[in-house]
């Protein structure tokens, strides 16, 4: 990947337009600070202005090549496992349910957290959905809603998050995980199962690709 590649700004209009309004006004109130004041230390901040967007593109470029290359997969299993409801009564209803949680999924920035209840995990039929809400907020960071089917998945199992926060993953053919942070992971593994996706029942680490 070309470490200068803006193709991530260019498609994110929201943030290209909070930089293009945000970076003059930082300039433009920096300058009358200085005419205010003589201070040179607001010169200094205006000179590391470029060095700082220079930084923050390379810093995003080598974030959205980690988490595409695959051979920076280092999930392993924890040695623990999560074990499927056994009992019918136990059971959710196969095929439509939903669960509002946590989230670490990839992003046009690179991996973007967002914190409960901002993501949404929907199964209908099946078709499985993990959005962030509100809209806005994924337009920013330029994350897609995950929109599969049982055929587009690898597998979906019990994972660590970054803080070993309990997780469920959802990894996509030929796309980076997707992290589902929530606390009863066996009722949703065994309706994904019930509903058809490839369930596994073993832990694993965290990984960013």
């Amino acid at each position: 990947m070309n470490r200068w590649d803006l193709g991530w700004l260019k498609g994110n209009r929201p943030l290209l337009i909070s930089q293009m309004v945000g970076v003059p006004l930082l300039v433009a109130w920096f300058l009358y600070f200085y005419f205010q004041t003589h201070s040179l230390f607001a010169l200094v901040l205006i000179a590391l202005i470029p060095v700082f967007a220079v930084l923050n593109i390379l810093n995003v470029n080598r974030a959205r090549e980690r988490q595409r290359d695959p051979d920076n997969r280092r999930d392993v299993p924890t040695g623990a496992s999560v074990a499927p409801l056994a009992r019918a009564w136990d059971r959710p209803t196969a095929g439509l349910a939903r669960w509002v949680g946590a989230a670490d999924v990839p992003g046009n920035l690179g991996r973007v957290n967002a914190t409960t209840p901002l993501a949404v995990l929907e199964l209908s039929g099946s078709s499985l959905m993990l959005r962030i809400r509100p809209q806005l907020l994924s337009r920013f960071f330029g994350i897609r809603a995950l929109r599969v089917e049982p055929a587009g998945v690898d597998a979906i199992f019990p994972a660590k998050g970054r803080l070993r926060a309990s997780a469920i993953c959802i990894r996509p053919h030929g796309l980076p995980p997707f992290y589902f942070l929530v606390g009863d992971r066996a009722s949703i593994l065994t309706t994904l199962g019930a509903a058809g996706f490839p369930v596994e029942w073993e832990e694993r680490t965290y990984s960013p690709s």
